[in-house]
């Protein structure tokens, strides 16, 4: 398991520093500088949102992986997905009548690394789930007192897959 982790936390290292860092940052400030849109575009608060996003929602986020507090950084991703749809609905309200590319596909990276701090979540705790689902699944299937007050059968599995029952 250490090591898919590993793998996963490589993999998404990469991702942040291509997308978060190179389109995450660069990209609007490219959009806030440059004469490649109109006035009204680059002068807009998106811009500074999409900046603001993608330093905490990919770089801080990963840096919370990379120190092993992966509920953490899986709430800072999951923000981040939702402010990356917030950004992707103003952007179509912005571009709406205007003849030039929407940068849609430059902030929606995050929802893989949200994917991928979810994998590393999931992996790193799976003995924790995994404990509470068996606690849940006995509870669920715990026989209930008798109202007569007579005694009652469970039925409960062997370790070697059958089962015998119980009486109590």
């Amino acid at each position: 398991m250490k090591i898919a982790i590993n793998i996963l936390k490589v993999l998404e290292i990469i991702i942040t520093a291509i997308w978060g860092i190179i389109f995450g940052i660069f990209t609007p400030l490219a959009l806030m500088t440059a004469d490649i849109v109109s006035h009204s575009i680059s002068d807009h608060y998106i811009l500074w949102v999409w900046i603001i996003n993608s330093v905490l929602c990919y770089c801080v986020g990963t840096v919370i992986v990379m120190l092993k507090c992966y509920k953490t950084a899986l709430c800072f991703h999951g923000a981040g997905l939702i402010v990356s749809l917030f950004i992707y609905g103003t952007f179509q309200g912005l571009y709406e009548g205007v003849n030039a590319q929407n940068p849609s596909v430059l902030y929606m990276p995050v929802i893989f690394v949200t994917f991928i701090t979810l994998a590393i979540t999931i992996i790193a705790n799976f003995k924790e789930i995994n404990a509470f689902l068996s606690s849940t699944k006995e509870k669920k299937y715990e026989a209930a007192p008798s109202v007569l007050g007579g005694q009652y059968e469970m039925k409960q599995e062997n370790k070697n897959g059958g089962s015998k029952k119980r009486k109590k």
